[in-house]
């Protein structure tokens, strides 16, 4: 049966939270592979776990970070103590995991951190000395390069994120989901939109996201009046964050997904590629497992337009061809079943 009790750190356990939604079904993939587990969550909202979850709160505050940090080490030392756990997984806990490895080596209790962030802050760097390993989705969704660190690809469930039935052809509703901060470029992918509108009058935009900090709510603020109010761009149309239940079904009624972030391989685009949508990007770790739309060998000179004018063009049986390409390798670097064995035979070394 492998190791009895597992411990799990996670930031929420919320399915409708914009940005840890996923946290939820990765504790529930992971339970099935443990007799008992035991979360320590920074937030619960709404959520749904198997039998033999627990789930704790430290009711992190952002804030509050003195008082959240102390809140959280009380309730988990009396958790470790306690309850002793075999092995601690933290998912995209770097923060936690700096205050609370230096105490798991102690105890000499196995703590692996799952982490796929561009940023390479003073937690990481801190939590990487203590603990027994960090996994991660790719090559380069982990600044940090050193032994510890172990590539296991992402974790999306191919039965939610389910494909398409048929391709779309001629490709015209364009969508983007994701928080609406600058890191996302959400104002190249409307500059992009705009262009290309010109060869190819009957394309449409949709975003779908918000802010995911207050700060960042005059850049949307700017981007929307720019492009919305200044030029009147019916065809390009702004929405709130969608709940995450229903993002496979608004993914699916949209023809092409386009993106503009080149910070880490985001799941989004893993997930519009899951669902049988192609993909639009500039990302780099994306682009290198699946490819460019267009042949120019100097990838250089590839643009997210460039890319998007490709896509427009190709055929509708050369399209059906590279799309059942590209949801073939999404499989292998995706999907959470695998994702979750690859964490526990990680765990049972």
């Amino acid at each position: 049966m492998g190791k009895k009790h597992l411990l799990i750190l996670t930031y929420e356990m919320d399915e409708s939270s914009q940005l840890f939604s996923h946290q939820v079904a990765v504790v529930n993939q992971l339970a099935k592979l443990f007799e008992e587990v035991t979360v320590l969550t920074g937030k619960i909202g709404y959520y749904k776990v198997d039998s033999n979850v627990k789930v704790y709160s430290s009711r992190w505050q952002n804030g509050k970070r003195i008082h959240s940090i102390i809140n959280f080490l009380s309730i988990f030392l009396k958790i470790v103590l306690r309850n002793r756990p075999n092995a601690i997984f933290s998912h995209m806990t770097s923060v936690q995991s700096a205050f609370a490895s230096p105490i798991t080596s102690l105890l000499r209790i196995k703590h692996y951190l799952w982490y796929a962030h561009s940023s390479n802050n003073v937690y990481l760097k801190v939590s990487h000395f203590f603990l027994s390993g960090v996994l991660t989705a790719t090559d380069g969704s982990c600044p940090i390069k050193s032994t510890k660190v172990k590539v296991i690809g992402h974790s999306i469930d191919p039965l939610v994120f389910s494909r398409k039935d048929e391709v779309v052809y001629p490709i015209k509703k364009f969508i983007h989901i994701g928080r609406f901060d600058p890191i996302k470029n959400i104002e190249l992918i409307v500059e992009t939109i705009h262009k290309i509108k010109k060869s190819h009058p009957d394309i449409t935009f949709d975003n779908f996201g918000s802010p995911s900090k207050e700060v960042y709510a005059a850049y949307e603020s700017k981007v929307i009046k720019n492009y919305s109010t200044t030029q009147n761009l019916e065809y390009i149309k702004f929405n709130a964050s969608v709940n995450r239940n229903k993002l496979p079904s608004v993914i699916k009624s949209y023809d092409v997904f386009i993106h503009a972030c080149d910070a880490g391989l985001d799941k989004s685009i893993l997930e519009a590629t899951l669902t049988g949508l192609p993909v639009v990007t500039i990302n780099k770790q994306y682009l290198d497992i699946f490819g460019y739309w267009t042949t120019n060998s100097d990838t250089s000179q590839v643009s997210l337009t460039s890319e998007a004018l490709t896509l427009l063009n190709f055929s509708n049986k050369d399209l059906i061809v590279e799309l059942d390409r590209r949801y073939k390798i999404a499989l292998q670097h995706a999907d959470i079943s695998l994702w979750a064995s690859k964490v526990k035979n990680i765990i049972d070394r």
